[in-house]
């Protein structure tokens, strides 16, 4: 499998201290956009304690190209469309004051970092819901968010968003016993921080990931003892564990992906766990709350729904690569990026 094979893979004790142990894995990388690549297609408007954060200036963004072909026309529905109304807060709790607004950076534990986003105009007295995005295997959180805009995008809605960097030299997440870091651990460790820190409401938390960053966060929603709002997967394709609870899950899927084949198929990389056709998968998900019968729709030209009544749901991007649905583009090999359906406005519209 080549360099490229994924794109962007109670509470703890604040005292604990997360170490990273073991090393990632050595086989091909499923990477994001780490070179200068040609772009195709349309890109859309768009249990360890943490240390306390380490601040920096503002994070730079891989400013992504622009796109090499005409956009297609866009078909957006109500549903798709980003809120303009502020979600609702809760009382004040007097959490977070004084903390910094913008994008900074947090220095993580095991010499890790994530990008924090927080509302310009947030006086750090009331909670805010809370996206955390994990970018694929190989991918900076810089990358992520110059793919997604989440940061950006968060803070204009009044929500918090998180985008921590997997571990070790390759970047990675441990969602298959592939690697030795804890990243259920690490995980919890920063939720618990920016809940007691950065007034996260525990409440409304979403968690997405693209490509391995997507497996990671259904996995993280299955084992965690944290109650996601929502789990949303972009260009990744996992089945519920043995032990999972019902949470509302979106994926977001291309139907020829060439890294995460839409229907099925091996990983390639040792010790990885076969990806499991997307259909199929939905399901399974859709079975922890009884569900067994979907409703499809096509909502654009090349957008079809398939929605179980308990939320589970699968949005397949026809002719859609290893991207963002909406947006920036990124490597010609990772096929199409769409612009007729908005993933972050999906994530943002469930915090």
């Amino acid at each position: 499998m080549s360099v490229c094979r994924r794109c962007c893979a109670g509470a703890i004790g604040l005292l604990l201290a997360i170490s990273a142990c073991g090393g990632p894995h050595p086989g091909a990388a499923r990477s994001g956009p780490n070179t200068a690549p040609a772009l195709v297609g349309p890109t859309a408007q768009a249990s360890s304690a943490m240390p306390p954060p380490v601040v920096s200036t503002e994070a730079s963004h891989l400013a992504p190209a622009p796109t090499t072909s005409p956009p297609p026309p866009a078909a957006t529905t109500p549903a798709m469309r980003p809120s303009t109304s502020r979600p609702a807060q809760s009382a004040s709790v007097g959490c977070g004051p004084g903390r910094a607004s913008g994008t900074t950076v947090l220095a993580l534990p095991g010499g890790r970092r994530a990008l924090l986003a927080v509302p310009e105009d947030d006086t750090g007295r009331r909670r805010l819901g809370l996206v955390i995005g994990l970018p694929g295997y190989g991918q900076t959180p810089e990358q992520l968010a110059a793919q997604s805009r989440l940061p950006a995008r968060a803070m204009a809605a009044g929500v918090l968003a998180v985008l921590p960097q997997g571990a070790g030299p390759a970047r990675s997440w441990n969602f298959s016993g592939t690697t030795g870091y804890d990243d259920l651990a690490f995980l919890s460790a920063l939720i618990t921080r920016l809940v007691t820190t950065e007034c996260a409401d525990p409440a409304r938390i979403v968690v997405a990931g693209i490509s391995d960053g997507g497996d990671m966060a259904a996995f993280a929603a299955c084992s965690l003892h944290v109650r996601f709002r929502a789990v949303v997967t972009v260009a990744a394709s996992t089945e519920p564990r043995p032990s999972c609870r019902p949470i509302r899950i979106i994926a977001v899927h291309g139907d020829v992906d060439p890294l995460d084949p839409y229907g099925g198929g091996p990983d390639g990389r040792r010790g990885y766990p076969a990806t499991p056709p997307a259909i199929p998968a939905i399901a399974a998900w859709a079975a922890l709350d009884g569900c067994a019968h979907a409703i499809t729709t096509s909502i654009a030209p090349h957008i079809v729904t398939t929605t179980y009544p308990c939320g589970a749901q699968l949005v397949s991007v026809k002719g859609g690569g290893h991207t963002w649905p909406g947006g920036a583009a990124v490597a010609a090999s990772l096929g199409v990026t769409t612009s007729e359906y908005d993933a972050t406005a999906t994530i943002l519209g469930l915090s």
